[in-house]
C-alpha cells in the first residue's frame, strides 16, 4: 500500500512538474525576456561627444585677441556651430572686436579720411559726410569739439540696422547686413499694438536727456546724459537700465526695450535717424 501511494505521488509530481516546466517555457520565460528587452531598449544610448566643445577649447587663446586672424577664427566657429552651447560667448567676443574696430581711429573699409577746412564743425562735417557728430568725436578720440584747419579725421560711413528678437531677448546690430554685435535685452515691454508679429520700423529720433531736459551734443550736460533711441512705431524707445536713485534703490524698469546702461551708449552712437529696425 505504501509503495503504491509513493508511486502515485511520484506520478502526480512528474505531471505537475512537467506542466510547470511547460508553463514556464511557453508563457513565463518569453514574458520575462520581453520585459528585459523592453528595459534595455528604454536605456538611452550614450550620445557622441559634442565636437563644438573641442573646437571652442581651441579658440580660448584667441578670445582676448582682437586681431583679424582671431575674428576670422571666431566667425568660422559660428558658421560651423551656430547652435553650439558656447555660441553666445563667441558672439559676445565678436561683438567686442567689431565695436572696438568701428570706434577706433584705424583705417577701415567703412571709414574715409577727411581734412578739416575753414568753418567746419563736427556737426557740419557729419551732415556733409552723412555720419554722426558724436560718432566722429569718439572714433577720433577727441578731447574737445573744437577743430583746427588741416586736422585729419577718420569719418565712419555706416549702414546700420537693428533686429529685436522677442523670444531670445536680444538686440542685434548689423552694418551693411553683416553682424556687428548682439546686446542682451534686460526688459522688454512693448505696447499692445507691437506685442506680436513682425514689425518693420526705423529710428525716428535720438535724444540725450539730463534730468527732464534734452542735452545737445557738445554741451556740458551731454556728458553723463541718459540716451534714448526713439522708434517710429507706437513711440517705442530703446534705452538703458535706469540709474540707481539717491537712496541706492534701482527704480522699476520703464516700458520699452531696455539694455545695459553701458550698451546704450554704443547703440546710440552707432545708429542714426532712419536706421531700419525689425522687431520679430
Amino acid at each position: 500500500m505504501i509503495i503504491r501511494t509513493l508511486v502515485i505521488l511520484a506520478l502526480v509530481a512528474g505531471i505537475l512538474g512537467g506542466s510547470g516546466y511547460f508553463a514556464y517555457e511557453y508563457f513565463m520565460k518569453p514574458r520575462q525576456l520581453d520585459i528585459q528587452e523592453k528595459k534595455q531598449a528604454e536605456v538611452a544610448p550614450t550620445p557622441p561627444p559634442d565636437p563644438s566643445l573641442a573646437a571652442f577649447a581651441a579658440l580660448n587663446p584667441m578670445m582676448e585677441s582682437e586681431t583679424p586672424e582671431a575674428l576670422a577664427a571666431l566667425d568660422a566657429f559660428l558658421s560651423t556651430y551656430p547652435d553650439a552651447p558656447n555660441a553666445p560667448d563667441v558672439r559676445a567676443v565678436i561683438g567686442k572686436i567689431n565695436t572696438s574696430r568701428l570706434l577706433s581711429p584705424d583705417p577701415a573699409p567703412e571709414k574715409v579720411s577727411y581734412s578739416v577746412v575753414s568753418g567746419d564743425s563736427l556737426v557740419k562735417i557729419a551732415a556733409k559726410q552723412k555720419s554722426g557728430a558724436e560718432l566722429i568725436y569718439r572714433v577720433n578720440r577727441l578731447s574737445t569739439i573744437n577743430l583746427k584747419i588741416g586736422q585729419q579725421l577718420m569719418i565712419p560711413k555706416l549702414d546700420t540696422a537693428l533686429v529685436v528678437d522677442r523670444a531670445a531677448k536680444t538686440l542685434t546690430l548689423l552694418n551693411a547686413g553683416q553682424f556687428v554685435r548682439e546686446f542682451p535685452i534686460c526688459s522688454l515691454r512693448l505696447p499692445p499694438t507691437a506685442a506680436k508679429g513682425n514689425i518693420e520700423t526705423k529710428v525716428s529720433d535720438k535724444i540725450a536727456m539730463k534730468g527732464n531736459m534734452r542735452a545737445a551734443f557738445g554741451t556740458k550736460d551731454f556728458e553723463g546724459s541718459e540716451r534714448w533711441i526713439m522708434l517710429a512705431t507706437s513711440g517705442i524707445v530703446v534705452r538703458g537700465v535706469p540709474a540707481a536713485g539717491a537712496a541706492g534703490m534701482t527704480p522699476p524698469m520703464p516700458p520699452g526695450i531696455i539694455v545695459e546702461a553701458s550698451d546704450i551708449e554704443d547703440l546710440f552712437v552707432l545708429t542714426s535717424k532712419g536706421t531700419p529696425v525689425t522687431i520679430k
